[in-house]
């Protein structure tokens, strides 16, 4: 690229030399040539310069701006020539109104200034360029010192950017589009503590859409954050940690199959049993971001085979240490990170073996917590084991049924709030269809309770809910009797 835009320079700096040899002939309008002739001589002299700095150049900005340098002097050389004496006729029609030479003028400061930014980004505010896109040029400022500035002005730039992207999707883009990515991840690499942190902030929140994460992807995050989550500071780890929950949520169901490739990515790098120990020794906020990627990544596996078969074995040290640590943390009950923490273990629920029951236990003790929200995320989770779908739905069914489950999930039902009563009468319904001849469900009048839902709407407008719970009523009448408690 360089070899490029060096070659370009060259033909701009003869097209100036034109000009300048233009402006020396001119037999009409002779001053006015002479100060074309002078400031397309400063231009020269910065094109120059630039061909000589051309490897340290900031390639986005430096295109456009040679571009714009380019048609100035190609005007210029067109105002001058047309002054060159060539006979009597061409003199007295060539007129060239006062205002031309004004705007070629100002034309040629613009370009003056612009080259002037170019060749000392960081230093001198914003090009004449910018009048237009005040923002664009921003974004090549803060661009341009991530790429050339001292370690501390890196992280400037990179937190500046942070506020951008923050601030507004399209920023976001732009940042992408100028050449941001890269070195925001050399930063991330390479850079101070702070710097990386920034660096993390902004790549994570550049991923907002699956084009942007694409383009990431193709620039080498994966590889970046996997290195991070490996051997980098624990501070920077929680960021990158949130950074890939960030990254991961934001593909749309139609790019599952770039997903699935790039989460391989991260689950091959070892990136999870980095991410279990954070889970174990973090700060609470690194938990947080922990349990977050986790959550995403685990997402991703459920829907992929593949996925879950190769990162998520239950034998190897990843998983086992990733569970352990779920698991540590629904029975411990820290509510800001439970949700995640039981959203990630039902994600796995195809992974566990028909002895592998010990997350159950934990996960029903949750069906009796005052927060209604964890109460609903348990009991969807417990679905994921129970549910036809899962392959040990038997085993899992009666593990939830010895570990006391009907009892909560009928409390649910009948008294629960209206966001926790449907999946609790899901899970219900599925472990009653599973186990139907189970003692303790006829004790807990398992039946009654379905009759009831059934009779409410609310409850049972779901179609899919409708046939459930025709057919589990339809099973559970050959092994139970009705009860007597009633709920009419």
């Amino acid at each position: 690229m360089a070899d490029i835009v060096k070659q370009i320079l060259a033909k701009l700096i003869q097209l100036a030399d034109q000009v300048t040899r233009a402006a020396d002939e001119a037999s009409s309008f002779k001053q006015d040539c002479l100060d074309i002739k002078s400031k397309t001589e400063k231009l020269a002299a910065l094109l120059r310069q630039a061909a000589r700095a051309s490897n340290d150049l900031y390639q986005r900005p430096t295109k456009r701006i040679i571009e714009d340098t380019e048609q100035v002097l190609k005007k210029a050389l067109s105002i001058v020539t047309k002054c060159r004496a060539n006979g009597l006729v061409k003199r007295v029609f060539t007129i060239i109104p006062a205002a031309a030479f004004r705007k070629m003028n100002i034309l040629l400061e613009n370009s003056i200034g612009d080259m002037s930014w170019l060749l000392r980004v960081e230093y001198f505010g914003l090009p004449p360029i910018a009048a237009n896109e005040p923002i664009l040029c921003l974004i090549w400022e803060h661009i341009a010192i991530l790429y050339t500035g001292l370690a501390d002005e890196r992280s400037d730039a990179a937190a500046s950017l942070v506020s951008l992207a923050r601030d507004n999707d399209r920023y976001g883009k732009l940042i992408i589009e100028e050449g941001g990515v890269g070195p925001l991840l050399k930063l991330l690499k390479k850079g101070k503590l702070e710097g990386q942190e920034n660096a993390a902030k902004a790549i994570g929140l550049l991923g907002r859409d699956p084009e942007s994460v694409e383009h990431m992807v193709h620039a080498g995050v994966c590889s970046v954050f996997a290195k991070i989550l490996k051997e980098g500071p624990l501070k920077v780890q929680s960021v990158v940690a949130w950074a890939v929950a960030e990254l991961s949520s934001h593909y749309p169901k139609c790019q599952d199959l770039f997903q699935q490739q790039n989460i391989v990515r991260i689950t091959e790098s070892r990136a999870l049993l980095c991410f279990a120990v954070l889970l174990e020794k973090g700060t609470q906020d690194v938990k947080y971001y922990s349990s977050m990627a986790i959550m995403e990544i685990t997402a991703v596996a459920e829907r992929d085979s593949d996925l879950r078969r190769s990162a998520f074995k239950p034998n190897t040290t990843a998983c086992k240490a990733v569970v352990d640590q779920l698991l540590r943390i629904i029975e411990k009950g820290d509510s800001d990170l439970l949700i995640p923490c039981i959203n990630a273990i039902g994600n796995l629920a195809r992974t566990f073996r028909a002895t592998e029951t010990r997350m159950i236990s934990p996960l029903v003790k949750l069906l009796d917590v005052p927060e209604p929200g964890i109460s609903k995320e348990a009991a969807i989770t417990l679905t994921k084991f129970a549910s036809s779908d899962n392959y040990l739905h038997m085993d899992h069914s009666k593990a939830i049924i010895s570990a006391g489950g009907a009892k909560h999930l009928i409390q649910l039902v009948y008294f629960g709030e209206q966001k926790v009563q449907g999946p609790a009468l899901v899970l219900l319904c599925y472990i009653a269809l599973h186990v139907p001849d189970s003692e303790a469900l006829a004790q807990a009048e398992v039946l009654t309770v379905l009759e009831w839902a059934s009779k409410h709407a609310y409850l049972s407008q779901h179609e899919k809910v409708k046939k459930l719970l025709q057919e589990v009523n339809s099973r559970l009448e050959l092994y139970q009797s009705r009860g007597s408690r009633g709920f009419h």
